[in-house]
């Protein structure tokens, strides 16, 4: 898988983020639908073909979930096609197809788990990141490789490097994860 292409089209798909906008009815229009746009269409249907392409390319088991929030733009959609490029990044390897038995009685056992908390551990990434700098990310991931060696030292390093931010970090940090659609839909 090509990681620079991935990259750039989170970059770019970052770049939209915000722009998506909702479009509100004409006078005298009423709508059962809601409908939005960005100030370049051309430019966001061009980078969700390419996201298309790099889907079916490298990873074909989230196609037909790309295809599907792709039909409709809108701020939900284009947030689960971001997710589903950094789900991607953090774990690139294709999930192993199930070996199906000849027969008229198949059984298959999906693990749904994984992938609920791979989302969650994303949430959480990109919430430190968000806050921190690129050098203290790094730190503590340096920090961390020692834990499966020196669980307990580990731990206390972390602590008090955390403490270091201070407490409007990790104010914010918890503000983010707790903010974060998927977090947020999950607390009601």
């Amino acid at each position: 898988m090509n990681i620079e292409i991935l990259d750039n089209l989170i970059a770019e798909g970052e770049t939209f983020t915000q722009t998506i906008s909702f479009v509100p009815a004409g006078h005298n229009v009423i709508r059962t639908y809601s409908v939005y746009t960005t100030p370049d269409k051309e430019k966001y249907q061009n980078w969700q073909s390419s996201v298309l392409r790099f889907v079916k390319t490298y990873h074909s088991s989230d196609l037909e979930e790309v295809k599907e929030v792709s039909k409709k733009l809108s701020p939900e959609n284009h947030r689960k096609m971001m997710g589903i490029l950094k789900a991607i990044k953090l774990l690139p390897n294709e999930p192993e197809k199930s070996n199906e038995t000849k027969g008229s009685n198949n059984i298959n056992i999906t693990n749904t788990q994984s992938v609920s908390q791979q989302l969650t551990l994303n949430i959480f990434l990109d919430s430190i990141k968000d806050e921190i700098t690129g050098k203290d990310f790094k730190t503590l991931k340096e920090i961390m490789k020692d834990y499966e060696k020196e669980p307990e030292k580990t731990k206390s390093k972390i602590i008090e490097k955390i403490k270091g931010f201070g407490g409007d970090v990790l104010s914010n940090i918890v503000a983010n994860i707790l903010t974060n659609p998927t977090i947020y839909s999950g607390l009601f």
